[in-house]
């Protein structure tokens, strides 16, 4: 939303029809992902085991989702932005807080928060079920922690950081970019607290979910059960790595060029122009592959679930009937992927289900 506009020379929409293809690409992706995370959603929640298995898989689907839509949303958004502006030769003449009131706006954010604290949570949690199983079987799994409070503290979360960026906009607003962003709609330090976010999630999440599968693959060795927790923590880990290297590092970069390159290019200022355009070039060719990065982070979850979760992709064929029902039912002789059960009165064989 916006009040009015300025009326603009072609010098200054120069470029836009390169803009106009790369948010196509960025719309077609982002469709493409919705359509996954939906497909994922309904597997998720159509079959009562998942829902009370996968708790955090399906909290991350969730933010994955609304990402998805967002980066839509923001796609449509811009094209139309871009193509009236070539059209009328005129631009939206903005404040922060109409930036901040926009609908893809809302739901980028809460994609950019939800998405690295379940990350994060998915991390602690194999961690703490391989390291302490103990404390793990008898406090978590199955607990109100693991299906109402870490999943609340995460909403809560969501929505306090949220409040907090509303806040920034209400009370410093002022004129900003016209085609707004997190960074005009709410300031840099919020900006920077979300790339801060989103890399300190990812990365502790990595290490968490490293630790324990280094720990659960030595204990496979004298433990044959073991195994099955191996295999549980194989997609945990391959989700966090690829949010540290499809997000975090891209996240890392941008700091750098936040605040890092602000002060080189200062310097370059006071030599050249020409220069300072280079490297402002430079930033763009990076900051573009970057957000098709974290865009196909937010659609390659399901294929990570239906390469390496065995049940995952049994369950995923039977609702589309690709195999017969009789190959791929799960024997009831065997406890599903990622269970354990005890020897009675053996602390060590004691080992959690997955979430």
């Amino acid at each position: 939303m916006f009040t009015r506009n300025e009326t603009v020379n072609t010098t200054v929409t120069q470029g836009f029809e390169d803009l106009i293809t790369y948010h196509i690409v960025n719309t077609s992706l982002g469709a493409i992902s919705t359509l996954v995370n939906t497909l994922l959603l309904v597997i998720f929640l159509s079959y009562r085991p998942f829902r009370t298995r996968y708790v955090l898989l399906i909290l991350l689907n969730v933010g994955d989702l609304i990402n998805s839509m967002a980066i839509v949303l923001t796609g449509l958004n811009r094209i139309q932005l871009y193509s009236t502006a070539i059209r009328t030769m005129t631009l939206p003449v903005r404040t922060s807080v109409e930036c901040a009131i926009e609908p893809w706006l809302i739901l980028k954010l809460i994609g950019d928060i939800l998405i690295p604290v379940s990350t994060f949570w998915m991390g602690v949690e194999r961690f703490v079920a391989i390291l302490f199983p103990i404390f793990y079987r008898f406090s978590v799994d199955g607990k109100a922690v693991k299906y109402l409070i870490v999943p609340g503290i995460s909403l809560l979360f969501v929505f306090l950081s949220i409040l907090v960026g509303f806040y920034l906009a209400f009370t410093e607003n002022h004129f900003t970019s016209f085609y707004c962003g997190r960074k005009a709609a709410f300031g840099e330090g919020f900006g920077t607290f979300i790339y801060c976010c989103n890399i300190t999630c990812n990365v502790a999440s990595t290490v968490f979910a490293t630790a324990a599968y280094f720990k659960a693959l030595n204990l496979s060795k004298t433990q044959p059960r073991m195994q099955r927790q191996v295999n549980v923590i194989r997609y945990y880990l391959l989700i966090s790595v690829l949010s540290t290297l499809l997000v975090s590092l891209p996240n890392a970069i941008a700091l750098f060029q936040l605040y890092v390159e602000k002060v080189i290019m200062k310097e370059i200022m006071k030599i050249t122009k020409t220069k300072c355009i280079e490297r402002l070039q430079v930033s763009d060719s990076l900051s573009k592959p970057a957000y098709w990065m974290q865009t196909i982070n937010s659609g390659i979850h399901f294929f990570v679930y239906l390469a390496l979760n065995k049940e995952f992709r049994a369950r995923s064929f039977r609702m589309f009937k690709l195999v017969h029902s009789e190959e791929i039912s799960l024997s009831k002789k065997h406890s599903p992927e990622g269970c354990e059960t005890p020897l009675r009165g053996s602390a060590k064989t004691l080992t959690a289900r997955t979430a």
